[in-house]
């Protein structure tokens, strides 16, 4: 084997790996997925060296590097559409930055063209991950405007680009296409960047305006609460006094009932959670008058102390994604059951989150599949809460076994 093919060979698994690079800045994956993930850039780096070795540059070597980045995005998560731009993007980068060195270069030494080229490409991968921000791109997801926009500037690169080629052209006019073309695409990351930064404060005031609601759900329940004891204390004389009677005549059963009667008048139904944490009880009661509508059972048991160290919106992100999915998932089935167990044990907080569901494969599972219409807006709490879970050190667990979905958390939190 001779130093040009060696060359070609370690300078195609630089290639690779600045695709990998550029893929995992956009695409989340399992770490469980890994090795499916590390085989299948291989075989896509054993085929693309072959195909090149034998054919060159070609329509059907670019048709086949185009189809086996496309394949490569199958192995992370996301919606169709975003794997469709991030693979039209990459191509669209590694075809501009080839070009770009195939139209300077004088004397057309392959290996040379190829490691300049491969260079080029590692300043643009460079250039990319400083712009992108890791968490909210992989997160972000697209709507058909945005779509439309961000997959017409790199198709219509590789249209551009292609012509260059393959009409023939030369000189310094192509050069500067390609360098204008390139530029463009990087740009293009830029308003992806803005669009995430978008995503991401839309849904902190979706959580801040969610918080907002349940805080005066709570200021509702409170005032209500204040409005029966105002009640009771106004009457207390009467109450006094028709006890006394009864106690004197001995009538325990009817003073009994007597007691029973100012229990039931003091028991606000809409204050199902009393804790003292206003951050909790607040989301906990608004969730809870909801499912309580809704749902045939509901059985809450919180025990917290009043004073956490936990951020009111970590607890809205956490207990309102779970909750929300919980009550959503209930409601469909016959059974319409939820049932949920908070409390705080030596610096540990444990959330179970237990409803019935359907149309679920049994076993634990790593995350769910939105069934709702507009799905690239949806299913993508879950990776939120995780990542609250992890602030706090903590894990998460989601089971699914009897026709029942349950959420286990564990969470590393201070007592004031």
């Amino acid at each position: 084997m001779n130093y040009d093919v060696i060359s070609e060979l370690i300078i195609n698994i630089l290639r690779v790996q600045l695709i990998r690079k550029m893929m995992e800045l956009f695409l989340p994956a399992e770490e469980a997925d890994d090795k499916k993930i590390q085989a299948g850039f291989i075989f896509y780096y054993l085929m693309t060296t072959f195909l090149y070795s034998i054919f060159g540059w070609s329509v059907v070597c670019e048709i086949v590097n185009y189809l086996g980045i496309l394949g490569l995005t199958f192995f992370y998560q996301g919606a169709w559409k975003k794997r469709v731009w991030i693979s039209v993007v990459i191509f669209s980068i590694n075809m501009a930055c080839f070009l770009a060195v195939y139209f300077v270069s004088v004397q057309r030494v392959i290996v040379h063209q190829r490691a300049i080229q491969t260079l080029l490409l590692l300043i643009c991968v460079t250039i990319i991950s400083h712009t992108a921000c890791p968490a909210d791109s992989r997160e972000i997801a697209f709507d058909k405007g945005q779509t439309y926009i961000l997959i017409v500037i790199p198709a219509a690169s590789v249209f551009i680009l292609c012509m260059l080629l393959y009409g023939k052209s030369e000189g310094i006019t192509a050069l500067l296409i390609c360098v204008s073309t390139l530029l463009i695409n990087l740009s293009v990351f830029y308003l992806y960047h803005m669009m995430a930064e978008n995503y991401r404060n839309l849904r902190e005031n979706d959580i801040y305006r969610q918080q907002t609601y349940a805080y005066k759900n709570q200021l509702d329940v409170i005032m209500e609460s204040q409005s029966r004891i105002r009640s009771l204390k106004h009457d207390m004389k009467n109450h006094m006094l028709t006890l006394q009677m009864l106690l004197r005549k001995k009538d325990w059963e009817e003073a009994d009932r007597y007691l029973g009667s100012m229990q039931d008048f003091m028991a606000n139904p809409a204050e199902y959670i009393t804790t003292g944490n206003d951050a909790m009880d607040s989301l906990l009661n608004y969730k809870l008058q909801r499912a309580n509508e809704i749902l045939n059972t509901v059985e809450a048991k919180v025990s917290i102390p009043e004073k956490l160290i936990l951020h009111s919106f970590d607890i809205n992100v956490v207990l309102g994604n779970l909750l929300d999915n919980a009550i959503e998932a209930a409601v469909q089935t016959e059974e319409k059951k939820l049932k949920i167990a908070i409390k705080l044990d030596k610096g540990m907080l444990f959330i179970n989150i237990r409803n019935s569901c359907q149309g679920i494969a049994g076993g634990k599972l790593r995350h769910l599949e939105t069934t709702k219409e507009d799905a690239p807006n949806h299913g993508i709490g879950l990776n939120n809460v995780r990542r609250i879970v992890e602030k706090y050190h903590g894990d998460m667990d989601l089971i699914c076994a009897d026709g029942c979905m349950e959420v286990d958390i564990i969470m590393y939190i201070k007592e004031m």
